[in-house]
């Protein structure tokens, strides 16, 4: 690949890279069950705020989140998150290619390494890996996308981020990186990427290394 090609490529983690809803949202129903909370439906858990706790004080206001997280915290393991079906191959695939992987995520810490474990994502194909505690302001701010220029000392060169939600796809336009959704999130049965341009589509991350060529 000719130098001038290769990209600073950005993506996503929950539901572009791995697999987490079908999980979180069996998980999270289980948790409420037990504590004999409201049982929400999975699609009341589609949206996720800017941080998981904030989440859960939304879903739950009257109760002590406390006890639904130390919960979570004992079964977690329990309830593994696997990649998307192809991504691990993509993402090598592109790191070949001589492109820059980072990713940009709302997790905490302990739980990014942990679900990165369970679907056997190699950090090491990544640049940088960001979560929510390294970030000036978590999605949709544009702001989430600083630490790479910080990382790199210099703005990322024709940057492009992945992710299956509005969130992200908002996060990009204000920053003013291009931005291609794909299908593999919650949100999707929800019209996402709605009038997001069919050329920036796809399927899945998987697409991705023949979309660029």
């Amino acid at each position: 690949m000719r130098e001038v090609s290769r990209r600073d490529l950005i993506f996503d983690l929950d539901d572009t890279l791995i697999e987490s809803f079908p999980a979180y949202a069996r998980l999270h129903r289980k948790i409420a069950a037990e504590l004999g909370w409201r049982v929400p439906e999975s699609k009341e858990l589609v949206e996720f705020g800017p941080t998981w706790r904030g989440t859960l004080e939304r879903l739950w206001p009257q109760h002590d989140i406390d006890a639904f997280v130390a919960r979570y915290d004992a079964l977690a393991e329990h309830y593994p998150y696997g990649p998307v079906q192809g991504a691990v191959r993509a993402l090598e695939s592109l790191d070949q290619a001589g492109h820059r992987l980072w990713i940009i995520t709302k997790r905490d810490r302990l739980r990014l390494i942990q679900r990165l474990r369970q679907a056997n994502l190699p950090g090491s194909l990544f640049r940088g890996i960001f979560c929510n505690d390294d970030l000036p302001e978590p999605k949709p701010s544009p702001r989430c996308f600083e630490p790479i220029a910080h990382a790199l000392g210099h703005p990322p060169r024709r940057p492009l981020y992945v992710g299956d939600r509005e969130d992200d796809r908002i996060a990009a336009r204000a920053a003013g990186i291009e931005f291609v959704a794909v299908c593999t999130g919650p949100e999707r049965a929800l019209g996402f990427p709605y009038d997001h341009p069919p050329s920036h589509v796809l399927p899945s991350v998987r697409s991705l290394p023949a979309w660029l060529g």
